[in-house]
């Protein structure tokens, strides 16, 4: 049986700044995902789970590329450095709303 412990991660799932400038930092167990919906798929979300941020990210990026971002200037320049991040904004703001390529940690839900 395969072993996906690595994929879980504690990440930060909120954070209270209280007036007296203190700040309450709450951890949770959560993955990281990569979210996808555009012309493909009939308007399906297509959601990959990765290790890492940064393994979301490039692939992420690398998902951008495949879907026109590579005749983007901007895009390729970022891409050719490893600005993963800047990639998939890229795509957002060149994309309509409809679309979505985004990466975020996705937290688990365990029933009492």
């Amino acid at each position: 049986m395969a072993d996906y412990s690595r994929f879980i991660k504690q990440q930060v799932s909120s954070r209270l700044y209280r007036p007296d400038g203190t700040v309450e930092t709450t951890k949770d167990p959560a993955v990281w995902t990569l979210a996808h919906r555009g012309y493909s798929g009939s308007g399906r979300l297509d959601v990959w789970v990765y290790a890492t941020k940064q393994q979301a990210l490039r692939e992420g990026a690398k998902l951008a590329m495949a879907c026109g971002m590579d005749e983007d200037e901007q895009a390729c320049q970022d891409f050719d450095v490893g600005r993963w991040q800047k990639v998939l904004h890229r795509y957002a703001q060149t994309h309509p709303d409809t679309h979505l390529l985004r990466v975020q940690a996705a937290f688990l839900q365990f029933p009492e």
